[in-house]
């Protein structure tokens, strides 16, 4: 079982804050996949804002957070049918991202 949920905010003209969590009950592991690993939450979280270059145009700045509170799980512990390795969670992750839109 899996479940998501996000939410944003506009604060000003230009100026957006978000985040969003996923659960996961935890998935099948064991001989014949017959137990479960422990169930989970990750927290995401974003900021992003617009500015005016003048000249330049419009420039759009992204911040994003995964995995906010640094949760390390683990996704799959490498036993189960048909896996063959353990995969853990991203630890906590910092994205920086510029864009420019262009129009034609």
């Amino acid at each position: 079982m899996a479940a998501s949920t996000g939410v944003s905010y506009r604060l000003a003209e230009g100026t957006t804050i978000g985040g969003d969590m996923l659960y996961g009950s935890g998935l099948r592991r064991g001989f014949a996949n017959s137990e479960h690993l422990p169930s989970f939450v990750q927290t995401n979280a974003s900021a992003s804002h617009s500015f005016e270059l003048g000249a330049l145009g419009k420039l759009n700045a992204r911040l994003s957070v995964i995995n906010l509170f640094d949760r390390s799980y683990e996704l799959r512990d490498g036993s189960g049918i048909g896996v063959g390795a353990p995969q853990f969670a991203p630890r906590r992750t910092l994205y920086v991202a510029l864009s420019k839109p262009f129009t034609f």
